[in-house]
């Protein structure tokens, strides 16, 4: 695991992965947000909003079409900001799976914000390899707190499934482990991850972790090892 801190605050967290069977995480999560009551406004008229809170917005605009959908531009904007950032460029809107055998393809997925903190997982698909990138951007200060990287071959390998994002800007996120068993069988192990400030934990691992049980309350953030619920702090 490599650790990048961010000059202006918190950190930027690398995860360098090897190898990992497509099928065994490219899982679209919603979008969200914690947002209640009056919302967000800034940003172009006319936009597609993609999710929106009380401090911050997240909308694409089309780019242009090509033979599998739409493509789409991501950004987001803070209330009293006048500068959007561009967050993610997708190369069309949903998984084709096997149109990326032949070229390139993006994947926008678990975009989460939380006042004007915001996650967002993008996917590059290559003939053999998928690299998936995390990066949580304070919209407000313009600069990036964490950034996970995962490089991925087709197969066995480690992937990023999912995480989750408190108002402190702090995160978790999950991984799978896959290898080689025998007479061909796959063998899985669960991790699940900690950003806090400028720490980096391991929280959990093992075969019994299930990745995508991962959950934040408030600041405590959850998941389920062996059937038994397990918690950790993200303050």
């Amino acid at each position: 695991m490599r650790i990048r801190f961010d000059r202006k605050r918190s950190l930027g967290s690398s995860l360098a992965i090897a190898a990992l069977s497509v099928a065994a995480y490219l899982v679209l999560f919603p979008a969200a947000s914690d947002s209640h009551g009056q919302k967000a406004s800034c940003g172009p008229t006319g936009s597609e909003t993609v999710v929106v809170d009380r401090a911050a917005r997240v909308y694409r605009v089309t780019t242009g079409h090509d033979p599998f959908g739409t493509l789409h531009s991501y950004y987001g904007c803070a209330v009293g900001h006048a500068k959007s950032q561009l967050l993610a460029r997708s190369a069309f809107r949903g998984i084709r799976l096997y149109s990326c055998v032949v070229s390139e393809c993006r994947l926008v997925r678990a975009i989460r914000l939380v006042g004007a903190t915001v996650g967002v997982i993008v996917e590059r698909h290559g003939t053999d390899t998928v690299n998936t990138t995390l990066t949580v951007r304070d919209l407000a200060g313009g600069h990036v707190l964490h950034t996970v990287q995962a490089h991925t071959v087709v197969g066995y390998g480690d992937s990023l499934i999912t995480y989750v994002l408190a108002r402190s800007g702090n995160i978790a996120w999950a991984t799978v482990t896959t290898s080689p068993g025998p007479h061909g069988a796959f063998l899985r192990n669960g991790a699940i991850y900690s950003a806090v400030g400028h720490t980096v934990s391991t929280l959990d691992t093992g075969p019994k972790v299930s990745a995508r049980s991962l959950r934040l309350r408030g600041d405590t953030v959850e998941w389920i090892d062996g059937g038994q619920q397990r918690t950790a702090s993200l303050s």
